[in-house]
């Protein structure tokens, strides 16, 4: 075999690879915008929106994740909990909706073919006064959750990642892609490390900047 029709057979070995290579990332980064996506559904719940219409599109789009083998353990425990925290709301309803009961129907059926087996009661809630001022969450609270959620992301993140860096470009694609803003929060917090242990930086503050003059310049997530 000639010394070009080495290379060329060592080019195309490499092709594929890199092919491969990219499906993986790009199966890996559809599966943790969904999840994203489930989350910003739960929260916007939790404020009172009404939002049965987006959680049953989420379904339809996402429900053959359980049959393919895509998601992880820590996938399948974070969409589990997300769930959960809908289920909680849709049982504290005080009026219950056709669309209600089918969503609880398709939460039920997720948890049980996930491993769970958490069943959904709808009723009528009791009557409420609303909260006073000092009765709601504060900031405290708030940026806790913060924390929270950008710690399960980092965890996502860092699953599917051999480095740091690798998982700063996943968070820094989420928040350019998806004007996702706590995406562009974990990654001012990566560089911001990485800052400070002498790493060249420059190429992902750039990117940073630019996400955020995106975000505050479009529709975001928040």
């Amino acid at each position: 075999m000639s010394r070009q029709q080495t290379l060329t057979e060592l080019e195309s070995v490499l092709e594929s690879f890199l092919d491969r290579v990219v499906a993986v990332k790009e199966q890996r980064l559809e599966v943790l915008d969904g999840i994203n996506r489930l989350d910003d559904i739960a929260r916007r719940i939790d404020r009172g929106d009404e939002l049965t219409d987006q959680i049953g599109n989420w379904f339809a789009e996402h429900n053959r994740w359980l049959s393919e083998g895509t998601l992880r353990q820590a996938d399948t425990t974070r969409i589990s909990r997300i769930l959960d925290q809908i289920g909680s709301r849709l049982e504290k309803a005080e009026e219950t909706t056709p669309a209600m009961t089918k969503i609880a129907a398709e939460i039920e059926r997720w948890q049980r073919q996930a491993g769970g087996e958490k069943k959904i009661v709808l009723t009528r809630g009791p009557e409420t006064a609303p909260k006073s001022d000092t009765e709601r969450p504060g900031s405290l609270a708030r940026f806790a959750d913060q924390l929270q959620r950008l710690t399960a992301r980092f965890d996502d993140l860092a699953g599917s990642s051999q480095h740091v860096l690798s998982a700063l470009d996943d968070a820094l694609t989420s928040a350019e892609r998806q004007q996702n803003k706590d995406a562009l929060i974990l990654s001012a917090l990566i560089i911001y490390s990485l800052k400070q242990e002498n790493y060249k930086v420059e190429p992902y503050v750039k990117r940073l900047r630019a996400a955020e003059r995106r975000i505050q310049g479009g529709r975001t997530d928040a």
